[in-house]
Parts: structure tokens; C-alpha cells; sequence
């Protein structure tokens, strides 16, 4: 038994705090289960190219490999030749599965775990850039897939600095009346 006891947790779930050698981690398997295939996909999108199908429907096309490509790596100069230019420098830096390939094994093994600081840092590029993949474009309703990795992320993060979320001070509490 981990040194930290579960608690009574909904169903599906996903939780960090702050412990001495990094960010514990608690999700339930399911979410394990999804956030495994959401690193698996952008492994794929990176690696091959290759996107998810879309919705359904006659009228609901999902992203393409070029849209996101587009949205995940903008142009980094107005100028489209220093733009072209950046990008092949850094095309492999840029397409890097490494953190994807940590994450991924990591969900797999299961739903709990303490991550050192270093790997907090996988998970919250591997999400960010798995957001590109699900969403059909900039705008979009992110539905359920946007929202589960934009709260793996904020959890992360809060668990990594707890001072982000201090209570109110009586100096701060004037800005809030």
C-alpha cells in the first residue's frame, strides 16, 4: 500500500500532491486507460503522421494530419521562408516522442505514482501537444477528451507549486470585493 491512502474518489478520477521526491499521482484505472491512449496517439501523430478518425455525421470531419501539424507548430517568423527555415532546424526536436513514450508506459503500469520533478514536466508537454491531436480546431468546443487533459495539466501544475493557490490575504481580498 502506497503511503498516501485513497480516499473516497469518484469513478473516474485524477488527482496530485506534492510529496517529498515529486508529485504523487492517483487516477482511477479508467482514466489511466485514456490517458495511455491520448500519449499513444500523439505517438502516432508525431512518429507516422497519423490522426484519429473524426466525429461522425455527414457534416463532422475531424482534424487532419496537416491542421494539426499547423495548430501544434505554427510558424515561429511572419517571413515564410525564415518560418520554413526554423522548422527544419528544429524538426526533430520538435517531433520528439521521447516524453510521449515515458508518459505512455508510465499510464500503463498503472494508477498510481510518484513522479520525479523532471518527468512532471513529460506529462505536461505530452498532454499539451495531445490536445492538438483531439481537438478539431482553434476554438473548438473541447469536449471531454480537452477537459480531462487540461485538468491532468492544472492538477500537475498545482501539485508541483502549491503556492499558486494561497488563501486570501487581507490585501488580496480588497481586490476581490
Amino acid at each position: 500500500m502506497h503511503e498516501h491512502a485513497v480516499y473516497d474518489l469518484p469513478a473516474d478520477y485524477f488527482d496530485a500532491l506534492p510529496a517529498a521526491d515529486g508529485v504523487l499521482v492517483r487516477m482511477s484505472e479508467n482514466v489511466a486507460d485514456t490517458l495511455a491512449h491520448h500519449a499513444e496517439q500523439l505517438i502516432v501523430f508525431l512518429e507516422r503522421g497519423e490522426v484519429p478518425p473524426g466525429g461522425s455525421g455527414l457534416l463532422r470531419r475531424g482534424p487532419t494530419p496537416e491542421s494539426v501539424g499547423r495548430r501544434m507548430f505554427p510558424d515561429a517568423y511572419r517571413n515564410r521562408a525564415e518560418a520554413a527555415a526554423f522548422r527544419e532546424r528544429h524538426a526533430a526536436a520538435l517531433r520528439d516522442t521521447g516524453a510521449a513514450h515515458r508518459v505512455f508506459a508510465r499510464c500503463c503500469a498503472g494508477p498510481m505514482h510518484t513522479l520525479p520533478h523532471a518527468e512532471v514536466d513529460d506529462w505536461l508537454v505530452t498532454f499539451g501537444l495531445a490536445r492538438f491531436v483531439f481537438l478539431p480546431r482553434k476554438g473548438a468546443d473541447p469536449g471531454m477528451a480537452g477537459t480531462w487533459l487540461t485538468h491532468v495539466q492544472e492538477t500537475l501544475i498545482l501539485a508541483t507549486n502549491p503556492n499558486l493557490v494561497l488563501p486570501p490575504t487581507p490585501s488580496t481580498h480588497r481586490l476581490w470585493r
